[in-house]
């Protein structure tokens, strides 16, 4: 019978501990087999935190292990320099060994988090294995720091399902993994690891790196400085950006998670396909299209706050479930949301099987992303729709299929900023709907003020999708 009794005094525990060699200098230390007995599991698993749920840019760098006394001051003294905090997960035996060291950079406020007892590879380790490395840990924290670690992460950064079972148990907050891990352990340059980060970086990012296998960790902290300095990140610990994440609901727990459905009785339905507006007045709707990196996004976010306009979103679902805080922090800088597919094929050669689906899914992504029901609305990949796909489409509970008539081309890579706005322009009309793209690498950013300055200037107004479909729509039921 597994109980929650511990045998083994805290004393006799320590006295192991502090002749255990560092694993900064040694990875063969095995899995301690003190006797202890175990607290048996109740089935439920703690949190896994590889990425923070938050709208501010904020980014957890966090590093593995202690390395020798002269790197870690060198390490530390750049942290200094920088003005920037981090997280480190220190295996026990390294915090009994050397716990002067480990005060120094909680003293220089960092965090200092439970790296397991020994630093083994978890993966094959058993619950009882998984609950002494992560339990005997923190008994070296209590005694020789005075506190009880919130999170635990392996000497990989890899998670297993023992692990966070044994962190349930010990009331812990959870497991840490990473969003972005350069492995330095390949002996990159700095150069070489910045470039890993800078490719996959975003707000809520957490950053793995190892203080004891790559020097040059050492010089990537000034070039993540200068990196946070000209995109608008900053660098905190774990707990930092952990604290700022927004509630997250489970998919079913959001209202509106079902509005969309399989549904193959579709022959009699009919579809309302928006193309434009009917009006004299000067107004134009802006929209865009698919899905593209934080910092393309926010370049866009950007130039529409500046010329206050609103626009309409239609978003790839399956992008959207890799970053789905990008989502919600469109709705939240005021514009809104609808459906561009999920998996952004041509729906015109798709079964209506295959179709119907996609079309739950990416509603399903949106609705998890935003915390909400998006707009029921679908644009089709490249504006490509006929009548069968448009009623397939339709009977799922789309309420719009929303299409557009000015065609920017944004997307093409050989389209100068000037090309872009010259096939706009020559087109524009009251009541037109641009359609262009948040595509990374192309000239939408440079060609969207052009538009907007042009547009304003002549006394057009800027509508979001919605506005015109509710209006139209109304005016039909009356």
């Amino acid at each position: 019978m597994i109980t929650g009794r511990l045998k083994l005094c805290s004393l006799l525990v320590i006295l192991f501990l502090a002749g255990c060699q560092s694993s900064a200098q040694t990875n063969q230390v095995q899995p301690v087999d003190s006797t202890i007995e175990i607290k048996e599991p109740d089935g439920t698993m703690s949190e896994i935190y590889s990425h923070a749920s938050i709208l501010s840019p904020k980014v957890a760098l966090t590093f593995n292990g202690l390395a020798d006394n002269e790197i870690m001051q060198k390490l530390l003294k750049a942290l200094d320099q920088a003005n920037m905090k981090a997280t480190f997960f220190v295996e026990g035996t390294r915090v009994a060994q050397d716990p002067e060291l480990v005060k120094a950079i909680l003293a220089k406020g960092h965090e200092v988090e439970n790296g397991t007892l020994t630093f083994p590879e978890m993966t094959d380790l058993s619950y009882e294995e998984t609950y002494k490395e992560i339990y005997l840990a923190n008994e070296v924290f209590k005694d020789k720091l005075g506190y009880t670690p919130k999170y635990v992460r392996s000497r990989s950064g890899d998670s297993t399902d023992n692990m966070r079972l044994a962190t349930k148990t010990l009331n812990m907050k959870g497991v840490v993994g990473s969003s972005i891990n350069p492995k330095d352990r390949n002996m990159q340059s700095a150069e070489e690891i910045m470039d890993y980060i800078h490719r996959f970086i975003n707000s809520g990012s957490i950053i793995h790196l190892n203080t004891y296998i790559n020097p040059a960790i050492i010089d990537v902290i000034p070039l993540l400085s200068q990196f946070g300095e000209e995109k608008g990140y900053v660098f905190s610990t774990l707990t930092d950006v952990l604290d700022k994440q927004y509630l997250v609901k489970s998919l079913e727990e959001i209202e509106g998670y079902d509005a969309i459905k399989v549904n193959p009785d579709y022959e009699n339905v009919k579809p309302n396909l928006y193309y434009r507006k009917n009006t004299s007045k000067k107004e134009i709707a802006l929209t865009f299209d698919d899905w593209a990196s934080e910092e393309r996004l926010k370049e866009i976010l950007d130039v529409l706050d500046k010329y206050h306009v609103q626009s309409t979103f239609f978003l790839i679902g399956k992008g959207v479930e890799k970053d789905p805080q990008l989502a919600k922090l469109i709705v939240e800088r005021g514009h809104e949301v609808a459906s561009h597919s999920y998996n952004h094929l041509d729906v015109t050669t798709m079964t209506p099987e295959e179709l119907q689906e996609d079309v739950v899914m990416a509603h399903q992504a949106l609705t998890y992303a935003l915390q909400e029901e998006p707009l029921l609305y679908f644009r089709p990949n490249k504006g490509a729709i006929n009548e069968e796909s448009a009623k397939i489409i339709a009977a799922t509970g789309v309420q719009s299929i929303a299409m557009y008539d000015i065609a920017s081309f944004d997307w093409n890579l050989e389209y100068t900023s000037r090309d872009i706005y010259n096939r706009v322009m020559t087109r524009i009309a009251p009541g037109k709907v641009i359609v262009m793209h948040i595509l990374d690498g192309t000239k939408t950013v440079e060609a969207l003020p052009l538009i907007i300055e042009k547009l304003q200037k002549d006394g057009y107004s800027f509508a979001k999708m919605s506005t015109w479909i509710e209006e139209d729509s109304n005016k039909k039921v009356n």
